[in-house]
């Protein structure tokens, strides 16, 4: 019997030396492990305090940036600009003083800025400042590399602090295998001892091994990456002047820095676009993509690349994905009825296109019942949905084997459903505009199609008729007439005239009225700078639309050559 307890004896004294060791040696590790915490947390501070000087530095150099290139351009240079009109028309009217007085004013503004000497400014009649170049000069350059930075440092700060939040765990752990071992030296059954200080033994392996892996995965830090965020930086001033093949190189130097760059990955993709490279822009986004980029606008401008290279099944796939990562934008949508109607499935394209009109029917109705505005996408989506089908009815007008529009299924249905679809599109979009709501039925009226004439004039300036149509002009022009044919416009239904110039309208020449000039007749509507000795039509492509109770009823185009 003294045998045996002389045995048990020895037994727990040999049990508690083990135990006795292994708490010492995880004692020893939960030190290491809480230093690791301790200074995952320090990292995870400094990071924040990084990113909050970047923020700062940024918000900073951002508004100061922005006053001075309001200041040089909606200032000085607008004052340079109104004083050579005046110059000019005073020159015209044969008033030398004036005119040389006012030139002179303007050559003392031009030292109010920078933007008004070189390299911004070359001094040449009707030389325009290069305004983008001075933008990135003054912030835009600086303003991206510091938003990069902070985008890094705050992914340094997730990081770290991903870090020392999992260290606590494995303290944690720690802790709970020192309890477990500290109770097995209590317990007088050898079973049960030996249970609780097995399952220490596992709870503390656990943690090591965790904590270990933990320490040696690297945490990743953008800004130690070469200079890949100052050619990044580089890139974007670069093509903000339509430097695009400068841009390139820069983007390039980014990507060589570091390969998963996505931001230069997109970045590059759209400067080969512009270059009219898009398998090199499609290579692009793929990669940036498979480096983890998920954003809507990503897989849109993929899916575009696509639809320029004629592949529409691809395009649809991946303005599937931007639909998924968007939300509740509608230019998506309407890109993947689009690209439906040109791959040939007429019907699925119109119902997504009917799916989108209504969408933006319903939210410009309900934000005008909560008395708020609509949603900026919704303009934004039925614009670029127009401007995407007028682009390809031209292309397939014009017969272009070269473009996309030489490779849509099924052509001459496509182009009747697109011309109905954009007339339905724009009429949405004046009714929702003007009226808050969708249009109302058939307009009724009959306009024939416009011809573009010029006035013709006698000495006292008074209209004495019509040159011949014509759908194009000659440069230095200061007036012409939309004329027409109108039945069935009784007096006082709301007429909008719009003006495209270069695609782009210009919202200053819109004309908004009620009819007065009865039911049946002619009409010319005059677009003109007849007030001024000064203004003159540019050269480019002028689109001018005739809405009738907001809903497009004619529409036609005219070039002004060089």
């Amino acid at each position: 019997m003294a045998d045996n307890m002389e045995q048990k004896s020895t037994h727990v004294f040999e049990f508690n030396k083990i135990i006795a060791v292994l708490i010492a040696v995880v004692t020893l590790i939960t030190a290491v492990i809480a230093y690791w915490q301790s200074d995952a947390s320090g990292r995870d501070d400094q990071a924040n305090r990084d990113g909050m000087r970047y923020v700062l530095e940024a918000f900073g150099t951002q508004i100061s940036g922005d006053a001075r290139v309001n200041f040089a351009y909606n200032k000085a240079y607008q004052s340079v600009y109104e004083y050579e009109l005046l110059a000019n028309s005073a020159a015209n009217r044969e008033n030398t003083l004036a005119s040389e007085n006012y030139a002179q004013l303007a050559n003392e503004m031009k030292s109010l800025s920078p933007l008004m000497a070189a390299p911004y400014f070359i001094n040449a009649e009707g030389a325009a400042p290069d305004l983008a170049r001075y933008e990135s000069d003054v912030y835009l350059v600086k303003v991206t590399s510091l938003l990069e930075e902070f985008a890094a440092a705050s992914a340094v700060k997730d990081a770290w602090d991903s870090k020392a939040n999992t260290y606590i765990v494995h303290l944690t752990l720690l802790a709970v295998s020192l309890f477990l071992f500290g109770l097995s030296t209590a317990i007088s059954n050898e079973k049960t001892r030996w249970f609780f200080s097995g399952g220490g033994v596992v709870f503390a392996s656990i943690a090591i091994v965790w904590a270990v892996s933990l320490y040696v995965k690297p945490v990743f830090d953008l800004r130690t990456r070469g200079d890949a965020i100052d050619r990044y930086s580089e890139g974007v001033g670069l093509a903000h002047q339509g430097k695009f093949s400068d841009a390139v190189e820069a983007f390039d130097k980014a990507v060589a820095a570091y390969p998963n760059y996505v931001n230069a990955l997109v970045e590059r993709a759209g400067a080969q676009s512009a270059l009219g490279d898009h398998e090199k822009s499609i290579a692009d986004y793929e990669h940036a993509i498979a480096a983890g980029d998920s954003r809507a606008n990503t897989f849109g401008n993929l899916a575009y690349q696509y639809h320029l290279m004629g592949n529409f099944e691809k395009a649809i796939e991946y303005d599937r994905k931007a639909i998924t990562a968007s939300g509740a934008e509608l230019w998506p949508l309407f890109d993947l009825g689009l690209n439906l109607m040109a791959g040939g499935k007429l019907e699925d394209g119109l119902a997504v296109y009917n799916q989108g009109i209504e969408t933006a029917i319903t939210r410009v109705v309900d934000a005008k019942k909560a008395g708020a505005e609509a949603p900026s996408y919704v303009w934004y989506g039925m614009e670029d949905s127009t401007e995407m089908l007028d682009s390809l009815i031209s292309d397939l007008a014009a017969g272009d084997k070269e473009s996309v529009a030489a490779k849509i299924a099924n052509p001459e249905e496509f182009k009747r459903a697109a011309e109905k679809l954009m007339f339905r599109l724009k009429s949405t979009a004046a009714s929702l505009e003007f009226t808050g709501a969708a249009p109302a039925g058939e307009s009724g009226v009959v306009i024939s199609p416009f011809a573009f004439v010029l006035p013709e004039k006698n000495d006292a300036g008074e209209i004495t008729g019509y040159s011949e149509p014509s759908e194009s002009f000659t440069a230095g022009i200061d007036e012409f007439a939309v004329q027409f044919e109108y039945h069935g416009m009784p007096s006082g239904k709301d007429v909008l005239f719009k003006l495209y110039i270069n695609g782009i309208e210009d919202p200053s020449w819109r004309i908004h009225q009620k009819w007065e000039l009865g039911a049946d007749g002619t009409a010319e509507i005059p677009v003109s700078y007849a007030y001024s000795d000064t203004f003159v039509f540019e050269p480019g492509q002028y689109v001018v639309e005739m809405y009738v109770d907001y809903q497009l009823v004619q529409r036609g185009g005219l070039t002004i050559e060089e």
